[in-house]
């Protein structure tokens, strides 16, 4: 069996977010697929099995445990499902399947150019009081580096704590407390920090993230999918600009650049990507 690694929200080997993706993981135990995302040493691997209730069944594991859902290893997994023909598009640009996660079920749309684009789960916000100043202190930067809007935790599937920033030099200049962080996830329910800005590398995008997530073993997560999907919510939520689509980058200060599409309307969340095959392990 075959563990293929593919890096998803990129079309270039060299960026993205690598995953694992096990194509047919049917006879494997939760124990071995926690082994296997272990020994890849990834944010994250997808398992794909049958399903009773959907098309496909997934599991997602990071280095420690399983997580109920994962935006990059979903674009990963049915980019595996397309190039090895077990999805086929004949005569239509897209088909829809369904995904069952430990999540929920939600519909999955392949188009004939690589696009892969998932529904995330319902738009939840949090709305208690965050400190500025103990944020400000986890992240290594100072308490003006932050804006005004409001600091929330926002989920579109798996809570996450947005975090706006004045700049990409603020940006860029976290240093993340790792522990402390992942104490404050403890204690508040979130899931991950999301500071993110305006200002942009690529000009055809409108905001810059990184993600910190120690709770699940992941210090800095090169591009995620559920927290953009979540930070495209908190901005429609907040009226903080007009648009309801957001190319969203991230990565670009561990030189694994990617982008997400996003896509908000009143009832849901829809992200997107691309992805690119770089090899394949044995999986013995």
């Amino acid at each position: 069996m075959k563990i293929k690694l593919i890096k998803a929200f990129t079309k270039d080997k060299n960026n993205g977010n690598p995953a694992g993706v096990v194509p047919d993981a049917d006879d494997i135990s939760e124990k071995d697929m926690l082994k296997i995302s272990s020994y890849l040493g990834f944010s994250e691997s997808a398992f794909v099995m049958k399903s009773k209730k959907a098309d496909y069944k997934i599991r997602f594991f990071s280095q420690t445990q399983e997580v109920d859902i994962c935006g990059h290893a979903t674009v990963a997994a049915f980019h595996c499902l397309i190039e090895s023909g077990r999805i086929r598009f004949g005569d239509y640009c897209e088909k829809t399947f369904v995904m069952e996660t430990k999540s929920g079920v939600f519909p999955v749309t392949c188009h004939k150019d690589g696009l892969v684009e998932m529904v995330q789960d319902k738009m939840q916000y949090n709305d208690v009081a965050v400190d500025k100043i103990e944020i400000a202190r986890m992240l290594s930067i100072k308490e003006t580096d932050i804006m005004e809007h409001p600091l929330q935790i926002v989920s579109v599937g798996t809570p996450k704590l947005m975090i706006p920033l004045a700049s990409i030099d603020a940006l860029f200049r976290i240093r993340p407390d790792l522990e402390a962080i992942k104490k404050y996830c403890e204690e508040s329910g979130a899931k991950g920090f999301y500071p993110f800005c305006f200002e942009t590398i690529d000009k055809d995008s409108d905001l810059h993230a990184r993600q910190f997530n120690p709770l699940f073993g992941i210090d800095e997560d090169p591009v995620t999918g559920v927290a953009a999907g979540a930070l495209g919510a908190y901005i429609v939520y907040n009226k903080i600009l007009e648009k309801r689509k957001f190319i969203v980058e991230q990565g670009y200060v561990m030189k694994k650049m990617g982008r997400v599409y996003v896509d908000v309307t009143d009832d849901e969340v829809r992200i997107g990507g691309y992805a690119v095959t770089f090899g394949e392990k044995d999986c013995d």
